[in-house]
């Protein structure tokens, strides 16, 4: 449903905020346009499948929206 796609949409968005690399991908392109995203993990067969899986983990009770 779409209220479901909105609710996982919303539990990714959370977990990429705790993460870095938005914030670097932001601080290469926007803030100082060096174009040089430094990534943690420097390349996609460094990521932990864990990882991936942590973003569609439920939300803690405090971060639930309505």
């Amino acid at each position: 449903s779409f209220a479901e796609a909105m609710a996982m949409e919303y539990r990714i968005v959370c977990r990429i905020a705790e993460g870095h690399d938005f914030y670097e991908g932001v601080r290469a392109v926007i803030v100082d346009k060096d174009q040089k995203p430094v990534w943690r993990p420097s390349s996609i067969e460094a990521i932990d499948p864990r990882a991936i899986a942590a973003h569609f983990l439920p939300l803690p009770d405090d971060l639930i929206l309505g």
